[in-house]
């Protein structure tokens, strides 16, 4: 198949944390894809682009006279392919891409992939009419369905990154980690607001030997960590970004990472858990709208205290930390990248076909999956 998507790509945020296993996935089974990702101006990237991916406009940020476009739409009309894909239309520059929307739903059938927690506000958003909308689970069917007809509504779970086993000597010395002590990582956009774990971890460090390990590329952090690391012995500031496989490195050589986000007034996922679950290592979460779709895979605290208990189950091993880490493998095989990149692939199979959407049935199903009102579900 030739597959046009665009989206945020090689860099670290959630849309991008979607797309790329995803897009990968598509290549390595053999399809043409065609990235069509943004200029990033504030946020560095991971890694250097792949020879599929065309920069050609600028997110919305307001920001729509710089170097004398905001999108150019050569890339969208030339290129060749036969399905384009949306990631998160809402930060789209979506004046400029309504205009030349018709064009490409001229040769191509279009999807959504909706990021959107909630409905948008820009009346722009509700003019597209794509073939197909692509949501995570059914929580946002609740909204979609006022803006969708429900047999355009398809469910297809976040995608994990693959299984990735490591050792953890080994990658502590790659990494110039001590040997010698319980490892807690912390990483990803907003960790600064793990600083308010420091008071617990500061007494769980008169038991064991600690470190507590961040990795931010976020500069406005720095200072806050450098404060916190003169203070407080435990606590390491690497400043940089890091692809998902340096990440990885990190979580193998880590005995437990932490994701503490409050809940968010909207429907959310948690695109750092969803790429962390693979690595083998413990996540630890707070239990917020982030992670509710989520249950044994994470291990879950509700406060300070209930966070302190669970850390030293994980460090002595507890039998349920086992178990989490065994039911967090067995939901990455079947939500890996391979697995959500067939799922779109049956989705745009169907769209292929001139007659009724199927139902989810008969898209080949691997596990058993109840169809919730108003959607179809792909799995």
């Amino acid at each position: 198949m030739k597959i046009g998507m665009m989206t945020r790509w090689n860099v670290p945020c959630g849309v991008s944390v979607h797309a790329e296993p995803l897009g990968r996935a598509w290549v390595e089974m053999g399809h043409k894809l065609k990235i069509f990702a943004p200029i990033e101006w504030q946020v560095p990237q991971t890694q250097e682009d792949e020879p599929y991916v065309a920069r050609c406009y600028r997110l919305d940020s307001g920001w729509r006279d710089w170097e004398g476009f905001f999108l150019n739409p050569l890339p969208f009309l030339e290129e060749d392919y036969d399905f384009f894909v949306i990631q998160n239309l809402e930060l789209m520059p979506l004046p400029e891409l309504f205009r030349i929307f018709p064009k490409i739903k001229e040769k191509a059938k279009t999807v959504l992939v909706i990021h959107e927690g909630k409905a948008p506000n820009d009346p722009y958003f509700y003019q597209f009419e794509p073939d197909a909308v692509v949501c995570f689970d059914e929580r946002y069917l609740g909204y979609l369905s006022k803006i969708y007809p429900e047999e355009k509504i398809f469910i297809i779970p976040y995608v994990c990154h693959p299984i990735m086993h490591g050792d953890k000597f080994e990658a502590r010395f790659e990494l110039g980690l001590p040997l010698d002590k319980k490892i807690i990582f912390n990483y990803g956009v907003g960790v600064d607001r793990n600083a308010y774990l420091i008071p617990t971890v500061e007494r769980l460090a008169q038991r064991y030997p600690i470190l507590f390990l961040v990795l931010t590329h976020q500069e406005e952090q720095f200072e806050l960590f450098e404060a916190l690391a003169q203070k407080y012995k435990f606590v390491e500031l690497r400043k940089g970004i890091a692809s998902a496989k340096r990440i990885y490195t990190y979580l193998h050589a880590s005995d437990v990472t932490i994701f503490h986000k409050p809940p968010a007034q909207a429907i959310v996922v948690s695109s750092t858990v969803f790429e962390c679950l693979g690595a083998g290592c413990p996540i630890l979460v707070l239990d917020s709208n982030f992670v509710e779709t989520l249950s044994k895979e994470v291990i879950k605290y509700k406060n300070f205290e209930e966070m302190g208990e669970r850390l030293i189950d994980i460090f002595e091993g507890k039998e349920y930390v086992k178990e989490s880490l065994k039911a967090a493998e067995a939901y990455v095989m079947n939500n890996s990248s391979y697995e959500i990149a067939k799922k779109f692939i049956a989705l745009f199979e169907s769209l292929s076909v001139k007659v009724k959407v199927p139902t989810f049935s008969e898209i080949n199903a691997p596990q058993t999956t109840v169809v919730p009102p108003g959607g179809i579900a792909v799995t």
